[in-house]
């Protein structure tokens, strides 16, 4: 059908990506081999932080500037390559950008080890980020709706060709602690690769919800099966579990869904993006630690080699111990602009229309929220609103790429 040409619906409304395409991907996938061939002396620290000192002392003279912006967060990446950088380069001209969508301390955070680090900072306050959702999903051209580092990349087009990141660090260094505990927790020492597939999309919650095969209309056939095997390559394996699961966010999320976002914005705004901890020397070296090495599950504390690094630089009173990014309050979204925009949306959506979405799935869905606040149907009609978008722009052609909601 001509709605598979561009993508599989099926699994970006299931994984929020779709594994089956072809994408040119800047970094490379982790193979397995690479994983297993790892001996029992790794990278240290120290090892980590020489080598993104070279990166960065490379990437900066390659460039040739004397001012860059960073994407900066209270969370332990960002804030490393900042004070990297700025060790590098006491008299760089840095221009730090964080993104909020509500008053929150996020940003207060921030500002202070901007601040602290001797560089400006820019708070990009968005009171509604569906707003822009036709434009995003133009440059993206699928069909997303959590596109928040448009915002900070847009505004470093104002203040330096060159923007600095700290992706990576979470995929690479095991930064999504709230998730590993839990599908320990889950598994079993005779559990076989289908089950933990399982156990890993229940650590994935919010991408799906329980009547998630419920969702698709007469004209999409959906079977959980087709999901686990997406999935099966990462399981199907004697790999420590962890491992597995670092393999699967790398391999899966950041190589298919964040990183090609990334590039898309970046070649957009002619935006020179640079992620240092995505570096293939870097890259080379996280495999090679055990995951023993990276998250400590007695303490719940991920990302312990780059949490030493930045210990040793004297920073870390404004690091959070849990993962923080850019995100935002999905009920507070909803009760102000997301349950207007949505239902005003798909009142009539050719999603329905073509039987590609089953519209009892949705009404049912918009009830739910009304009586529990359930996050993850609201994400699911976020998902649905953005699927309308794309669908009518891409598929049918109903609407111009100046489509406004």
């Amino acid at each position: 059908m001509s709605y598979f040409m561009l993508i599989d619906i099926r699994n970006v409304l299931t994984l929020r990506y779709d594994p089956t395409i072809e994408i040119k991907s800047s970094i490379p996938q982790i193979e397995i081999n690479q994983i297993k061939n790892r001996s029992n002396t790794f990278p240290s620290p120290e090892d980590i932080e020489r080598e993104l000192r070279t990166i960065i002392r490379e990437y900066i003279s390659r460039h040739n500037t004397d001012r860059i912006s960073l994407a900066l967060s209270s969370g332990v990446d960002s804030n490393l390559i900042l004070s990297l950088i700025r060790d590098e380069y006491p008299k760089l001209d840095i221009k730090c950008i964080s993104v909020s969508f509500d008053e929150t301390s996020e940003a207060n955070y921030a500002k202070e080890t901007a601040v602290s680090k001797d560089s400006d900072f820019y708070d990009v306050t968005i009171e509604n980020p569906l707003k822009d959702l036709p434009l995003l999903i133009n440059i993206i051209k699928e069909p997303r709706w959590n596109l928040y580092q448009y915002y900070f990349i847009e505004k470093s087009k104002q203040l330096s060709s060159v923007l600095f990141t700290g992706d990576g660090g979470d995929e690479l260094f095991g930064g999504y602690t709230f998730r590993y505990n839990k599908f320990l927790e889950l598994l079993k020492e005779k559990d076989d690769w289908n089950q933990r597939v399982r156990y890993y999309l229940d650590c994935h919650e919010r991408d799906w919800v329980p009547d998630q095969e419920k969702i698709f209309g007469e004209n999409i056939r959906f079977n959980w099966s087709s999901i686990y095997s997406l999935l099966r390559v990462y399981f199907d394996n004697d790999l420590d579990p962890l491992d597995q699961v670092f393999l699967a966010d790398y391999n899966g999320k950041l190589i298919y869904d964040f990183v090609p976002n990334n590039d898309k914005f970046f070649k957009h705004f002619s935006i020179t993006g640079l992620s240092p901890l995505l570096d293939n020397k870097i890259i080379d070296m996280s495999y090679k630690i055990p995951p023993s090495a990276k998250f400590d599950s007695k303490t719940n504390m991920g990302k312990i080699p780059l949490r030493e690094i930045l210990s040793g630089l004297g920073n870390g009173k404004n690091i959070s111990d849990t993962k923080i990014g850019f995100g935002m309050d999905l009920k507070k979204l909803w009760s102000t602009t997301g349950k207007e925009i949505v239902t005003s949306t798909l009142s009539n959506a050719s999603v329905f229309r073509d039987k590609i979405i089953n519209p009892e799935f949705y009404r049912r869905s918009i009830k739910k929220i009304e009586e529990t606040g359930d996050v993850r149907y609201i994400s699911k009609m976020l998902q649905l609103l953005s699927l309308e978008i794309w669908y009518k722009m891409f598929i049918t052609f109903e609407v111009s790429s100046k489509y406004s909601l």
